[in-house]
This record gives C-alpha cells, sequence and structure tokens, in this order.
C-alpha cells in the first residue's frame, strides 16, 4: 500500500535515557526516512534525556508531558492538536491511560509495547493492585495494538493465550550493522567479563562480587566492568562490597557509556544475572560480536538462547560456585570466537526486519 504522506506516531516514554527500549525507538525513528515516518516522543517525567538530540537530529520533537494532575488534559489537547496517525505507548500497563486518552483524541491507530514480565519491584498493596488492574482493563478495551519484545514477555505480562488474540504480536529488537562494524576489536589477554545494564537492585550486581571471589582462583587476573548508569546509591553499595572482599583492583563501574559494544566485543564474556528481563538487549548485542553470554535462567534469555548458542544460562537458585564454574568454563573454552553475522542476519533479530514489522503494525492500525 502506497502512501501520500508519511505516518505520524507519537512514542511514550518515562523519560529518553538510555536503555534497551528507549534506544531502540530512537533507532527506529532514525531508520525511517521523514517522507515515510514521522516519530515524535511525549516524556512523562518532563525530564531532559540522553537521548533527546538524537530525536531532534532525525526529525522528531521531544515532547514534556509531566505526569501529574494537569496530564489527562495536557496530553489530550496535544493529540487534538498534533492529529497524530498512531500512539504507540512504552509504560507498560499505565499505557492503557495513554491509550484511552488516545481514544477519546480520535487517534486511530493505538499500540501497547510490552518491555518486561514484570511490572517492578514496588510491593503489591490493595490500592496498587487496584491501579493495575484499571490501568490493564483500558488497555485491553483501547489499544488496537498490542506489541511484545518476547513470546515470555506476552505469556507474563499478557496472557499464555495472546496468540489467539490478532492484535497481538511479538517483535524482537535488532541491531545495526553499523554497530557491528564499529565494535570490531580485538580481545585482550587480561581475563575480561563485563556486565552491561543500569546499576540497580533488579539487575543483581551485588551477587557478582561474591561470584567473582570464588572465580579468581579458576581464572587467575580475572577483571570485572560494570557498564550502565548508577541508579540510587546501589553503584556504591557494590564498590563497598568489592573493596571488603578485597577485589577494588579487580572490579570497575565504568558508568554510562554512548556506545557499549566495544566493550563488550573486547570481553571474554558477557554476564547477566539479572532477577528479570523482559528481552534483554544486551545478551543480543554480546552474541552479535560474538562474547558468549552467561545469563539468569529467564523466559526472555531462553529466547536468545534457542538462536544463539553462545548464551548459556544458570538458574539464580544455583550457588555462587556454580555461576563461579560456569563463568571459568565458559571463559576458558571459548576465547575469542568470531562474530555470528550470518546467523544473526538470518534471525528474528535483524534490525531492518523489526523496524519493517513494526512498520507494517503502524500501517494497518491507522488504516
Amino acid at each position: 500500500m502506497t502512501r501520500e504522506k508519511p505516518i505520524d506516531v507519537l512514542h511514550v516514554f518515562g523519560v529518553l535515557d538510555r536503555g534497551g527500549a528507549e534506544t531502540r525507538a530512537v533507532e527506529l525513528a532514525e531508520y525511517f526516512p521523514r517522507d515515510r515516518v514521522r516519530s515524535d516522543f511525549v516524556v512523562l517525567t518532563g525530564r531532559a534525556g540522553a537521548l533527546d538530540g538524537r530525536v531532534e537530529a532525525a526529525g522528531g520533537q521531544v515532547i514534556k508531558c509531566p505526569l501529574d494532575a494537569k496530564f489527562p488534559l495536557a496530553f489530550y489537547r496535544l493529540l487534538r492538536a498534533r492529529r497524530y496517525d498512531v500512539v504507540h505507548s512504552h509504560v507498560h500497563y499505565f499505557s492503557g491511560i495513554v491509550l484511552a486518552l488516545a481514544r477519546a483524541a480520535g487517534v486511530p491507530g493505538r499500540v501497547a509495547h510490552l518491555h518486561t514480565a514484570v511490572v517492578h519491584g514496588r510491593r503489591r498493596t490493595l490500592r496498587r493492585q487496584a491501579q493495575l488492574a484499571l490501568c490493564r482493563t483500558l488497555l485491553e478495551q483501547t489499544a488496537t495494538n498490542i506489541v511484545a519484545c518476547g513470546e515470555g514477555t506476552m505469556d507474563v505480562a499478557w496472557t499464555p493465550r495472546w496468540s489467539a488474540d490478532p492484535r497481538c504480536r511479538v517483535i524482537y529488537f535488532g541491531v545495526r550493522s553499523d554497530r557491528l562494524q564499529a565494535a570490531r576489536c580485538e580481545r585482550g589477554q587480561a581475563p575480561t567479563i563485563v556486565n552491561v545494564a543500569s546499576v540497580q537492585p533488579l539487575k543483581n550486581q551485588a551477587r557478582l562480587i561474591n561470584v567473582l571471589r570464588r572465580l579468581v582462583d579458576r581464572v587467575p587476573g580475572v577483571q570485572l566492568r560494570l557498564v550502565g548508569r548508577e541508579v540510587g546509591d546501589y553503584g556504591d553499595r557494590v564498590r563497598r562490597a568489592a573493596a571488603e572482599a578485597g577485589l577494588a583492583d579487580r572490579v570497575r563501574l565504568v558508568g554510562e557509556v554512548a556506545e557499549p559494544m566495544p566493550l563488550m566485543a573486547s570481553a571474554h564474556l558477557m554476564i547477566l544475572p539479572s532477577l528479570w528481563e523482559g528481552l534483554p538487549c544486551a545478551v543480543l548485542e554480546a552474541c552479535a560480536v560474538g562474547t558468549p553470554v552467561l545469563a539468569s535462567d529467564l523466559p526472555g534469555t531462553r529466547e536468545l538462547a534457542r538462536h544463539f548458542p553462545e548464551v548459556h544460562l544458570l538458574s539464580l537458585q544455583e550457588d555462587d560456585e556454580a555461576w563461579a564454574d560456569a563463568a571459568a568454563r565458559i571463559i576458558n573454552e571459548r576465547g575469542a570466537g568470531a562474530a555470528p553475522l550470518d546467523r544473526l542476519a538470518n534471525s528474528p533479530f535483524a534490525f531492518e526486519r523489526s523496524c519493517e514489522a513494526l512498520y507494517d503494525v503502524w500501517s494497518h492500525a491507522h488504516a
């Protein structure tokens, strides 16, 4: 179907900091020429984000619409004024509120995108449960399309019977080919483990200190690099744990970087002991550059392991000795492998395939 004008899409996020879902949505905006898709972004915190400039360079606008008492009317007026073809909401069950307002404003395409199987770690009070139930009901009633980053996320966050609902579709993220070219580098002699994730309790980096204590005897000279934005005081807790274990010289918190793939490509192992994930982009990126991965056995990591033999899974119930044994075995056996470019290109995780699948969703939702 040929369109006379581009599809106008409004993405909704909390803030455009560097994260898996946020980065992929911005890459999506950059992928499409402006005469095909034009993407704006609403941020509900009202804060500036690290990715704002990339949206603007791609021809879009980042609109601050803080989530306060004025939000419903402000968002409704924005939609009425801009006349978007599609509202694509990435804020889990709260997308029900967003899409209900979009329907009231007459937006024809209303897409809810689920990026995680678990809402978050907040205590599930009766009030909180009632709020989530309301949001989920509104999402069910107002979404024209429901997209998830993986089958496990759709099963847990939505329903195991999702395949019977024509609105539901799993679309995997991809890795851009230019990022792979930029990540070509040699692995050093010193064995290095990298963890690429925001430094916070649900990513479970503090456990890596206990794993590293047991690993140093198995892999002499091993180093650990934590790459990601620190959330709250959790990074300081990790530093203290490393110092108390006598590992301060082996553990480095690198912080947030614009492009983590060269760090993954130069590492001997990517490790991800997360308590939960949707479909972790960092695992896919490590596979794309040929770095083996040891990750928590979760629905999203299982999906990746089906396509990439570089992914090794271990239950969080296994003790630190088992994690250290697995890490040592992978480092000593795998070494520096070749990037599986052909397998990535022919998999559901090809970048262009992912972008075109979302374009198909927008086109049909708008129609």
